[in-house]
């Protein structure tokens, strides 16, 4: 008889690389249509019954904010943002701006640096989430007007990215352009800042990280609110992602609009993509429509009749449906 219980072990083991996630729940899940196939959710069982690495539980010397530690498990490093003597003064007290990352098993450092003022020393530095099916290898940090990443793989170099948007923002005040959350989604980095939406910078270059633009984008008259619609490829497609940060309820919620990537075309002008309705259009024969309200940041659903009509008539059926 074959022994299969080594083969088993190293499966589950390998299984067990796959993520990263963090040592705390992230702030807000996704609210999404994509549900995890069947073959991913039994794959997640069987993890879950298995011994698998414990979290760290490395004493950090210095002052750790709630949410400011983070465990890459993949890599079994603990990444903190804290503060100690060397940033405290009389006049602003403890500053959260340096960045350690720590072996997840000993404890030992592996890397530290001091991160510049974020525009106040008393404004502390955040880590990102990071979703569990992140494979960048990177730590996003949130300063108050611009962010950092942190690449593991290139001996732990931090580049500084600033927000860009679909179209130009009007600064209301000086909290305009707080970023409020950032979080790392697979080889995107998204975030959300106040009065100005939401953006996105794509990773898959860490030596050369690029704001990832809004495919569309609609302002809601009433409350000037932004509701950016992104086209994000993954080596299954694109997914469209509509970020949205919940303040009353401190959840920034990413709304992925597929059950899974889809081949769509991206042949449509700017002045055609700044409307509460939009069609995309698959790249399959018959050139299916995707309808979007990006005021309910869902997807319609069409009759056959309805589908089968001109990008203009089914515009007009949701101005009317909906």
């Amino acid at each position: 008889m074959i022994n299969r219980l080594p083969t088993l072990i190293f499966l589950l083991a390998n299984l067990l690389l796959v993520g990263s996630c963090t040592d705390s729940a992230p702030s807000g899940n996704n609210l999404s249509n994509a549900q995890d196939s069947t073959a991913t959710a039994d794959a997640r069982e069987v993890i879950d019954t298995v011994p698998s690495l414990a979290p760290p539980t490395c004493p950090v010397d210095g002052e750790v904010l709630d949410g400011n530690r983070s465990w890459i498990r993949n890599l079994d490093i603990l990444a903190v943002i804290k503060a100690d003597a060397s940033t405290t003064t009389e006049d602003f007290g403890p500053s959260h701006r340096i960045l350690e990352i720590l072996d997840g098993r000993t404890c030992a450092s592996k890397f530290k640096t001091t991160l510049p003022e974020n525009t106040s020393p008393d404004f502390p530095y955040y880590i990102a989430e990071i979703q569990y099916n992140n494979i960048s290898n990177v730590v996003g940090i949130r300063g108050y007007y611009d962010l950092y990443i942190c690449d593991l793989d290139r001996d732990y170099q931090l580049t500084k990215l600033s927000p860009k948007y679909f179209a130009a923002r009007e600064y209301d005040d000086p909290q305009s352009g707080m970023i409020q959350r950032v979080e790392v989604w697979e080889d995107y980095l998204l975030g959300y800042a106040q009065d100005l939406g939401a953006f996105a910078f794509n990773l898959s270059d860490k030596t050369n990280p690029v704001p990832a633009l809004p495919f569309a984008e609609w302002v809601n008259n009433t409350d000037g609110g932004y509701h950016s619609l992104f086209l994000l490829s993954t080596d299954k497609g694109m997914q469209a992602i509509m970020p949205y940060f919940d303040a009353e309820a401190d959840a920034f919620l990413l709304y992925p609009l597929f059950d899974e990537p889809q081949q769509v075309s991206t042949n449509i002008q700017k002045n055609a993509r700044n409307n509460q309705y939009l069609v995309l259009r698959k790249t399959d024969a018959n050139q299916s429509p995707l309808a979007i309200n990006l005021r309910t940041r869902q997807l319609v659903d069409l009759p056959a009749d309805v589908a089968a009509k001109s990008t203009q008539e089914i515009i007009a059926w949701m101005k009317k449906a909906q």
